[in-house]
């Protein structure tokens, strides 16, 4: 039988000349208000939804809310299945230009029942939103408790207190948001991957709503009567749990730099869980009575030669033509820009674009090689993912995993031949996926002996033909790897782990055990910040899932900026100690740092990187000296500029350079140096540098700085007080005018 492999639109030709399927900023130019009335029908289950149907439920869920929104404001787009299953999702989402702001919304319904399965929703930006936000988080838990009920009606979900949430904004320019998490349970016990997100911004607003729910239903369950005991697993998993020291690479986001530290980490067998019926242990690849560690091997003993030295563009772009060429009828292979750029571990690569099209569409992605050895980086065989007519049987699984881990090496050797020496053989096992029919497996690359965190090849290969499916390598290059000397022995890290080890009971669908409806009842090991957790083998503090130190942030007294200096403090902003004086001067350095964290993301990008091309700087900031991102980013941003030559980074900074610092990055340096226009009524108005007079009248004017009993101080110097408060009301002002520095 032939069908699609992916459910696609059923449009007329009229409807696809014009862009149905178009981005809705592109369809909204069209004018065609009879393109809204077309159906979406989809070939896999012949159903029809229309506009006027998916703005029926919108309504249902939403009768009160988006009242500045109406239905022509809306666009829809073409239903779709999913990877691994045949389920339907439809989007209807809108733009719309007010108070001088873009507000977005995005909403995606599943199944026959239009079931909402996630919506996203970016209102117009008031202070209300902004720290100090006008909801406390548990203010704003009752407001997410409510939306859920129009969800959980009998559904069993339960709010997950303290759950982690790894998007948290950090930057006072974003609004504030709040993320809870609900789980699903049945007869008490959490459901793995049935889960509901709900975010709620600083002024009430719910902003998100994302459902994990699985869209199968009928689902069976292991009886919870027949679980073992949980002390007895608890002895198993004590008895087996061991510390493995090995490197994790932690990112500096700010300068694009990473740092190796020395990590004690559970053992990974341990980690996946015990069955809580059979007493198995959980694998990959299923249950296994035993645990099996595989020691360290290295793929290749000695280097490889490179597979073609110092490759060049023309050489790179024969190489995709050759390697992406396909047969397949109806399909056309267009190689598109070839660009010579530098990866974000530091090398020269090529990005190579690509596209294959089709009738009614086309795929794309990039294949990345090194320059200098013209190895892969990264490849992915997409062809797989292609909406033509295919053969819709199930694929054959040819290989074994042995076979396929075999052949996965030779690949290996054949793309990245002069990487080869510095990774290992899987520790674990591979393991299949069945939307493509692949086995994939992962090589550790090894420093003296131990794995590094972080750092791989990621290999899948095709089940039945053993050809190339995908392939990463993210290989960092030299880095200073630190000497396993000086810290916690294998004994004192493992006595943390077990001391520190709970047990959570709940229930997994794992595609190895059972069948894709049943969910197996699964005890999993979790430590003190969770199951990934780690120890700093050099200090033995806990780390988080970012490697920093997870140690409780002290909580600030101040009888003015409490509030103020504990946000950027939980925030990371600033970082202190117990001896930590929030009435001691700030360096020019410090005050820097702290300024730029506040308002803007301090990313590094080696390809997109302002700090690489600019030409401005001070005389003492060189491009080695640790400040030079932040100071280069503060230029660009106009808060700093280049007159006076040196930055002076240890000095302490003044109230005026302050002021100088902030209405720079509001933008308004040009009324500021009319510095005769200002009258400055206030008693030491004289010691105002007559420079700086314009910016320090401003930055008073608008409420950045504040005087005391009518006295500017000028040369004072600057507290962390102070500071904090001033950052704050920055962000807000930077936030009124529309000054985004992302």
């Amino acid at each position: 039988m032939v069908t699609f492999k992916k459910a696609g639109a059923m449009l007329s030709a009229t409807a696809l000349s014009v862009g149905l399927l178009a981005p809705m900023a592109s369809a909204s130019t069209l004018g065609n208000e009879r393109m809204e009335t077309l159906p979406i029908q989809v070939a896999q289950t012949n159903s029809t939804v229309t506009k006027e149907d998916l703005m029926k439920r919108f309504r249902e869920l939403f009768p009160n809310e988006f009242s500045n929104v109406s239905e022509k404001d809306f666009r829809t787009g073409a239903g779709f299945s999913r990877t691994t299953d045949s389920t339907v999702s439809y989007e209807l989402s809108f733009t719309k230009h007010i108070d001088n702001q873009y507000v977005h919304g995005s909403f995606r319904f599943v199944g026959e029942t239009l079931e909402l399965e996630s919506f996203y929703y970016q209102p117009v930006n008031t202070k209300d939103v902004l720290f100090p936000a006008k909801y406390s988080k548990e203010e704003a838990q009752k407001v997410a408790d409510k939306f859920l009920e129009k969800f959980n009606k009998g559904e069993g979900y339960e709010l997950v207190p303290n759950a982690h949430d790894f998007y948290s904004s950090s930057i006072l320019t974003q609004p504030v948001e709040y993320s809870f998490m609900y789980e699903k349970k049945n007869s008490g016990i959490p459901i793995s991957d049935q889960t509901i997100n709900i975010r709620v911004l600083g002024d009430g607003t719910v902003s998100s709503f994302y459902r994990t729910t699985p869209p199968k239903n009928n689902f069976t369950y292991d009886d919870p009567a027949k679980k073992q005991n949980e002390s007895s697993i608890a002895n198993r998993l004590q008895d087996a749990l061991k510390a493995q020291l090995s490197y994790t690479i932690v990112p500096d986001y700010s300068t694009g730099d990473h740092k190796v530290k020395l990590v004690y980490e559970p053992n990974s067998q341990v980690i996946s869980g015990i069955h809580a019926q059979t007493g198995e242990w959980l694998t990959l690849d299923g249950l296994s009575s035993t645990l099996s560690a595989k020691p360290i091997t290295s793929i290749v003993s000695a280097p490889l030669a490179a597979k073609q030295p110092n490759m060049t563009a023309e050489q790179a772009r024969a190489l995709a033509e050759k390697l992406l060429a396909t047969d397949i009828k109806g399909v056309q292979l267009e190689i598109g820009a070839v660009d010579e750029t530098t990866s974000e571990t530091g090398k020269e690569v090529f990005n190579i674009q690509y596209m294959y099209n089709y009738r009614n569409g086309g795929t794309g992605t990039v294949l990345t090689i090194d320059k200098a050895t013209g190895e892969f980086i990264q490849y992915s065989d997409i062809k797989s993912h292609l909406e033509v007519e295919s053969d819709d049987s199930e694929a054959d699984v040819k290989l074994t995993q042995k076979q396929a881990l075999d052949k996965a090496i030779a690949l290996v050797k054949e793309w990245i031949p002069s990487s080869a020496h510095k990774f290992a053989l899987p520790v674990n096992d591979g393991y299949h996926e069945s939307y493509n029919n692949s086995y994939n497996f992962t090589f550790p690359r090894i420093v003296n002996g131990l794995t590094v965190v972080g750092d791989n090849i990621s290999v899948g290969v095709d089940a039945n033909t053993g050809a190339l499916v995908n392939l990463y390598i993210s290989d960092y290059g030299d880095l200073e790897w630190p000497a396993a000397t000086d810290i916690l022995s294998e004994q004192e890290a493992t006595k943390m782990l077990k001391d520190e080890l709970k047990l959570k009971l709940q229930y997994v669908n794992h595609p190895k055990v059972g069948n894709e409806q049943h969910y197996s009842l699964v005890y999993q090991s979790v430590f003190k910040e969770g199951s990934s957790a780690g120890i700093d083998a050099k200090t033995g503090e806990w780390l988080d899932a970012y490697g920093m130190s997870s140690s409780d942030k002290p909580k600030i007294t101040h009888p003015t900026a409490a509030e103020e200096l504990n946000y950027l403090i939980h925030a990371g902003i600033l970082e202190v100690d117990e001896s930590f004086n929030p009435d001691a001067s700030v360096t020019k350095e410090e005050a820097l740092k702290i300024l730029l964290k506040s308002v803007t993301y301090m990313y590094y990008s080696s390809r997109y990187n302002e700090y690489e091309t600019t030409d401005q700087t001070f005389t003492d900031i060189t491009s080695e000296h640790p400040l030079y991102s932040f100071v280069t980013r503060a230029l660009s941003m106009g808060m700093l500029d280049t007159s006076t030559k040196t930055f002076n980074a240890t000095s302490p900074l003044s109230n005026q350079e302050l002021a100088k610092w902030v209405i720079g990055t509001l933008k308004l340096d040009k009324p500021a140096q009319l510095s005769d226009i200002y009258d400055l009524k206030y008693s030491d108005a004289a010691q105002v540098n007559q420079e700086l007079r314009g910016y320090v009248a401003l930055a008073y004017g608008l409420g950045l700085l504040e005087a005391e009993n009518n006295l500017l101080k000028p040369n004072s110097e600057v507290t962390y007080a102070q500071l904090a408060q001033a950052t704050i009301r920055l962000a807000h002002k930077m936030n009124e005018y529309q000054i985004n520095n992302y």
